[in-house]
């Protein structure tokens, strides 16, 4: 499908960290699969470039926790930002989708807006969880909003943007569809041995906070049980390095840093101590007991408390309202303080039950499976007649069906 200058119509996806590339990918293969004659352009990492987009801006280690607080942190902003902009000045895309990184995406968001091109945030920055101060600043240069949690669309939608609850793109993405014990046994673990997950992050600055004290966890628990053994899968391939020197240090032992290609090691786990951030919601999904811990400086976590506008800080613990991963912040992540609250939920197999039994609603307040479909055919309706599938609006989103 062309545009009347025999331009092929383009989509430019931004995202600005593996959760972000992630989700680019798998709206790229939403997008095709509707429409397999648009070019799809952006700046993003692998799962972007395997789902068929060109990606010409390597992006995903741009997000940062707070502004960025570092020279090398800026310089990687400023580089995004840059060469973003030159390759949609280059492109000249038909419409920009614009994936989660607020740092970058806003900023983007202003010069799309600028040049005449439609903006459509996906997972948008967060008025829902850290205050609704971001709304004059999202709104207005939005075209359309598509939200994967309903009360974040609400607030959007209560503000005057044209926004859509499309569900979580979890809910189809988080299956287990190979034999556990052999993808274990194909990564060196036994299946025969209990097994906890750890997960300190997808960002360089959380696998340094938080790789020690899970580290220190993880040889407490050993000695309590010496047939413990640890997995530790790779949020991204550039991080191996650094946790396998970090693991090598540590003296743990049975421990394994791997790259998952599916979600069949960590379907596993006895127990998962991770980092706050997205992997929450897909262990979550897998209905196993988890404990998060989370560091930042001492400033940025005093004042996003006090942005806060709920209770909790894992996204399971929010959506479920609810308290069902323990959490640990700050001087609280600590390997003892940790370590007891894992040993809890690997022995009381009473509250693992209480657990298991409230991640079991977790689907239905995450919404159908489908979000990236809706969310593909809500993008085309934005582009030119020509251009949209021959499908039923989605103009209510998840409502309409």
């Amino acid at each position: 499908m062309q545009e009347p200058d025999g331009k092929p119509l383009t989509i430019c996806l931004v995202a600005g960290d593996v959760s972000g590339d992630q989700n680019g990918g798998r709206l790229a293969s939403a997008l095709l699969e509707l429409n397999r004659d648009i070019r799809l352009v952006g700046a993003g990492g692998s799962a972007m470039e395997r789902a068929g987009v060109e990606v010409a801006v390597s992006s995903t280690g741009v997000s940062t926790i707070g502004p960025p607080d570092s020279v090398r942190a800026a310089r990687s902003v400023l580089r995004v930002w840059r060469d973003t902009r030159s390759l949609l000045s280059n492109a000249r895309p038909d419409l920009a989708v614009l994936i989660d990184a607020e740092t970058i995406n806003v900023m983007l968001a202003r010069w799309l807006r600028a040049h005449g091109i439609p903006v459509v945030f996906f997972f948008p920055p967060q008025v829902w969880l850290w205050g609704q101060w971001r709304l004059p600043l999202v709104v207005p240069l939005a075209t359309r909003v598509l939200s994967a949690f309903r009360e974040e669309a609400e607030i959007y939608k209560a503000a005057g943007s044209d926004t859509l609850w499309v569900g979580h793109p979890l809910r189809d993405a988080v299956r287990v569809n190979e034999d556990p014990a052999a993808a274990q046994m194909k990564i060196g673990l036994d299946p025969a041995r209990p097994m906890v997950t750890l997960m300190p992050g997808s960002r360089m600055q959380e696998i340094r906070d938080l790789s020690g004290p899970m580290l220190g966890a993880a040889k407490l628990l050993q000695q309590r049980n010496p047939a413990l053994q640890f997995s530790i899968p790779l949020a991204s391939e550039e991080l191996r390095t650094d946790l396998a020197q970090a693991v090598r240090q540590s003296g743990l032992r049975d421990a394994v840093v791997y790259n998952p290609d599916s979600y069949a090691v960590l379907s596993r786990a006895k127990v998962v101590l991770q980092c706050s951030g997205t992997a929450t919601v897909e262990v979550g999904l897998l209905g196993i007991p988890s404990v998060i811990a989370y560091r930042c400086r001492p400033l940025y976590y005093s004042v996003g408390r006090r942005l806060m506008r709920v209770k909790y800080i894992g996204m399971v613990n929010i959506l479920l309202n609810d308290l069902v991963q323990p959490e640990f912040f700050q001087k609280r992540v600590d390997p003892v303080h940790l370590a007891d609250e894992v040993w809890s939920l690997l022995t009381n197999e009473t509250r693992r039950r209480q657990i298991q039994m409230r991640l079991a609603q977790l689907p239905e307040v995450l919404g159908p499976t489908g979000a990236m479909k809706r969310a593909a055919q809500a993008i085309m309706e934005l582009l030119q007649p020509c251009a949209r599938p021959q499908t039923r609006p989605l103009s209510a989103g998840i409502g309409a069906q």
